[in-house]
C-alpha cells in the first residue's frame, strides 16, 4: 500500500503519519507491526509530498505549493480546507514540518526558488492567517563552505555555479531546536541552527537511504528517516547520526 513514504509525521505510541505521492491519503502507519492501521482520504489523486500534524489538524502539501488543512484528522466528519500559496510546480515543494512555538508551519523550496538562484529559502506558513510570509524566514545558502566542501554532486539546476541542494524534507529537533534539512537527490541531512547558520552536512549511505524523502522527530528526539520505494518496497527507518 506504501509505496514512496514522501513525508512522515510521528504522533504517539510508534506510530507515524505517512504520505506518498499521487494518493490523497494519510496513512497512520504503526511502526511495531509494521501495519497501516487507519486511512484518512482526504482529497482527489495529486503529488503529495509533505504532512504535519499539530494537535487534531494535520497539514498535507503538494509539490504545486497547496496546503490542505484536514481539521479533525482521525474523526469520521474531518473536514478539509486547501489554501494556494505564491509556490507552483516550478519551486517544488516537498519539506514541510511543524513549528508549533511559532504557530506556523516551516515549508521549504526544492528546485528553484521564487526570490534568488543563490538560495533555496524555508519559508513559514502563519496559521493564524493562513499565509506564507513572501520572504523566506532561512535561507541555505548554495554557496555556503559547508555545502561546496562536500558536495558529492555538483549541478547548477537551481543553484547558478554553485553545487546544488534539494530539500526533500525539513523537521524541527524537538529538543534543542536544530532545523534537519533531508536531501533525497543526493542522499545527505543538513544541520542549521535556530538562527539559520548552517552547522554540519552528514552524507547518508545510499545502501540504506536510495532516495530519502521523509523525515520526523519523536518527543525525545529519535530521528527517522523514510525512503521511496526505489529498489524494492519503501521503509521508515530510526537513524542515529555519528559525530563527523
Amino acid at each position: 500500500m506504501l509505496e514512496e513514504v514522501s513525508g512522515i509525521h510521528y504522533l504517539s505510541d510508534n506510530k507515524m503519519a505517512c504520505v506518498q505521492d499521487e494518493d490523497g491519503i494519510i496513512f497512520i502507519y504503526n511502526l511495531d507491526t509494521d501495519l497501516v492501521e487507519k486511512t484518512i482520504n482526504f482529497s482527489k489523486s495529486g503529488d503529495y509530498e509533505g504532512v504535519a500534524i499539530i494537535d487534531s489538524t494535520a497539514y498535507v502539501l503538494e509539490s504545486n505549493g497547496k496546503i490542505h488543512q484536514v481539521l479533525d484528522y482521525l474523526g469520521p466528519s474531518f473536514t478539509t480546507h486547501t489554501f494556494k500559496t505564491h509556490f507552483s510546480g516550478k519551486n517544488n515543494m516537498e519539506s514541510l514540518s511543524a513549528d508549533s512555538i511559532n504557530n506556523r508551519l516551516l515549508l521549504s523550496v526544492k528546485d528553484t526558488d521564487p526570490n534568488s538562484r543563490d538560495y533555496k529559502g524555508i519559508y513559514a506558513f502563519d496559521l493564524e492567517t493562513k499565509r506564507v510570509l513572501p520572504t523566506p524566514i532561512f535561507k541555505i545558502p548554495l554557496n555556503d563552505p559547508i555545502l561546496m566542501e562536500k558536495s558529492s554532486k555538483s549541478d547548477d539546476d537551481g543553484g547558478g555555479t554553485n553545487g546544488g541542494f534539494y530539500p526533500s524534507d525539513l523537521a524541527i529537533h524537538p529538543i534543542d531546536g536544530t532545523i534537519y534539512i533531508l536531501e533525497g537527490k543526493t542522499p545527505r541531512l543538513l544541520l542549521m541552527d535556530p538562527q539559520g547558520k548552517l552547522l554540519q552536512l552528514h552524507e547518508l549511505n545510499e545502501e540504506f537511504f536510495p532516495q530519502p524523502e521523509g523525515l520526523a522527530f519523536a518527543p525525545d528526539g529519535t530521528l527517522y528517516i523514510s525512503n521511496e520505494g526505489k529498489k524494492g518496497t519503501a521503509n521508515i527507518l530510526e537513524v542515529e547520526l555519528k559525530d563527523e
